[in-house]
């Protein structure tokens, strides 16, 4: 009962700290807070993807490691059948003796030692929408304090748990992540590299996507987006409209449903945006640089295109494509 205790008042803490910490500052705690349940010594949480049957890591953070982790594993990944084989194993735990089963390896012999990795119990799944994967990998230290089967088991329990409430986390400090852009609406949001791999994206965001191109799995964007993000430009496709916002090294992307107004050229826009803002004819023509008559004339396609007939039908048109 004690145990069953413990794991309820570590799940509470993880969802109380999902809203309320920054993602770092959130994978700390979960971590802290999970060697109450599990005893570990130093972990690597990680986002990334697979390309040509190699791992990339796109977002990781490491607790009780140092920061030359990842640089250093890159050079032995090659040997590294642990994450294949818990990437093949989607969502279960592997539990290994690191000397036993990397005997006579470079791997063990250089790299685990180099950072006193004896036993590590392993977990990783792959999104099937964005194919973006996530892992997380707990090691001990002592040679002689093997994993249990009981460990292993509660690791598989806690791993989706603490994935589901990284994505409440990010998705929750998102517009301040992105602060540049906090006029950007919550919605169907993303983000992503440069060369258009998906790191994260809402559930709104892959059904979008899935509507547009309808045989499209992640994590690579399509090569059209890819080419509009990269030159910060919007995408407008059949039935999606994706704004890009670049911070930082990242690009956030925010996708929504192609409305009406997307068809309203640049001047209709303006001219469109006046009228819902209460200018008159004559304001709008001055601001403009044209004539009342040309002013009432791109009024009257303006509500042809849209298929209204007032200003209040207008505000609510031009409401569905605000940033």
């Amino acid at each position: 009962m004690r145990g069953m205790e413990k794991l309820s008042q570590y799940l509470l803490k993880l969802s109380k700290g999902a809203i309320a910490k920054h993602p770092n500052e959130f994978q700390d705690l979960a971590l802290s807070e999970a060697k109450d349940i599990i005893q570990f010594d130093s972990c690597v949480w990680g986002n990334g993807n697979w390309v040509n049957d190699t791992p990339v890591v796109h977002n990781v953070h490491l607790y009780n490691l140092k920061g030359n982790f990842i640089e250093s594993w890159m050079r032995f990944q090659h040997e590294d059948k642990l994450i294949r084989e818990a990437t093949k194993n989607n969502n279960r735990t592997i539990n290994s003796d690191l000397a036993r089963d990397f005997e006579n390896t470079n791997l063990y012999n250089i790299f685990c030692k180099e950072f006193c990795l004896e036993h590590v119990l392993s977990t990783a799944s792959i999104d099937p929408d964005t194919q973006i994967l996530s892992t997380i990998v707990i090691y001990r230290s002592g040679r002689n304090q093997p994993f249990t089967e009981d460990e292993r088991s509660l690791q598989e329990i806690l791993f989706q748990h603490l994935i589901e409430a990284a994505r409440i986390n990010w998705l929750t400090n998102l517009p301040n992540i992105f602060s540049t852009f906090q006029h950007c609406k919550i919605g169907a949001l993303a983000s992503c590299s440069h060369d258009g791999i998906l790191y994260m994206a809402m559930p709104s965001f892959v059904e979008l996507c899935g509507n547009e191109w309808a045989s499209w799995k992640g994590p690579f964007l399509p090569a059209e987006l890819v080419t509009k993000i990269g030159e910060s430009k919007t995408y407008m496709g059949q039935s999606i409209v994706i704004n890009s916002f670049h911070e930082n090294g990242i690009i956030l992307l925010r996708a929504r449903k192609k409305a009406p107004a997307d068809q309203l050229s640049s001047r209709e826009l303006k001219v469109a945006e006046k009228i819902a803002d209460g200018d008159d004819y004559k304001t709008i023509a001055q601001d403009l640089g044209i004539s009342p008559a040309t002013v009432k004339s791109h009024i009257a396609n303006i509500f042809i295109k849209l298929g209204i007939n007032n200003k209040s039908k207008l505000s609510i048109e031009l409401a569905k494509i605000s940033i």
